[in-house]
C-alpha cells in the first residue's frame, strides 16, 4: 500500500515545501485558488531490510537458548529406599542391628581388628533428617573425615560418640559402604540430642576410609 503525504496551499502562499507528484485544482469563493498536492511514497527498501534483519536476529537469539533434548537438564531422580527385607542383622547385637552392604558387600567377619585406628565417612539420619554428618567442608571425598579405635567404650578417648560405629563396622573393608538401622540401645538411648527424641532408632550411613596398620592395644 502506497502512502500519501498531501500539502495544502492557496495561491501566493506555500505552506510546505513538499515536491507535488501530483495536483489537484478546485476553485473557491473569491476567485482564488487552493492546491492539494500530494506526493507517493513507498516505504524505503533499506529500512525494510533492516527490520527483517533484527527480527531474524531475534529469532535465532530466541531458538538457541532453547535446550535440545540432549542438552536438558535431567530431572532428578529420587533416592531409591532399600527394601526391608535385603537388611541383615549384626550377630551379637539384641536387639539386632540391621546393616545392608550398598557398595562392598562385606558381610560381618573379619575388618578392622579391635583397638585399630579408621576413618570413616558417615552420616546419622532420622526420619530422614540428617542430624550429623562428616561430609561437610571440602576436605577428603567431599568432607572431613571421622576416625575412632574400633572396640573403644563411645564418650572415651579415641571411641566413638556411638556404640553403632564399634558394632556397624565389623567386616567391612575400605571402601565399603553400609546403611544401618540402629536401635535406640546403640544410639542415644532414653536421652534426647537435638531433634531425635529418647528412644529413637537411627539410621547410620558409613564409608570406610581406611584402616591404620598399628594396634594401639596390642593385641
Amino acid at each position: 500500500m502506497l502512502n500519501q503525504r498531501c500539502a495544502h496551499f492557496t495561491t501566493g502562499h506555500v505552506s510546505t515545501s513538499a515536491r507535488p507528484a501530483a495536483k489537484l485544482v478546485k476553485p473557491q469563493r473569491g476567485g482564488h485558488r487552493t492546491k492539494v498536492l500530494c506526493s507517493q511514497e513507498k516505504p524505503q527498501p533499506a529500512i525494510i531490510r533492516r527490520r527483517a534483519a533484527i527480527q531474524s536476529a531475534a529469532l535465532v537469539t530466541s531458538l538457541s537458548a532453547v535446550p535440545l533434548p540432549s542438552e536438558a537438564t535431567p530431572a532428578r531422580r529420587k533416592k531409591q529406599s532399600i527394601d526391608p527385607a535385603l537388611y541383615k542383622d549384626i550377630p551379637g547385637t539384641d536387639p539386632p542391628i540391621k546393616y545392608y552392604d550398598i557398595k562392598g558387600g562385606a558381610g560381618t567377619e573379619g575388618g578392622a581388628a579391635k583397638g585399630q585406628r579408621v576413618a570413616v565417612h558417615f552420616d546419622v539420619k532420622w526420619k530422614s533428617l540428617t542430624i550429623a554428618t562428616s561430609r561437610q567442608g571440602a576436605g577428603v571425598t567431599g568432607g572431613v573425615p571421622y576416625g575412632y579405635n574400633v572396640g573403644i567404650q563411645p564418650g572415651t578417648p579415641g571411641g566413638p560418640f556411638i556404640e553403632a560405629f564399634n558394632q556397624g563396622i565389623r567386616g567391612m573393608g575400605v571402601g565399603t559402604v553400609r546403611t544401618l538401622l540402629v536401635p535406640p540401645e546403640y544410639a542415644y538411648g532414653n536421652r534426647q540430642v537435638q531433634e531425635i527424641p529418647p528412644n529413637a532408632t537411627l539410621q547410620l550411613d558409613l564409608e570406610l576410609l581406611s584402616i591404620k596398620k598399628d594396634n594401639p592395644l596390642g593385641k
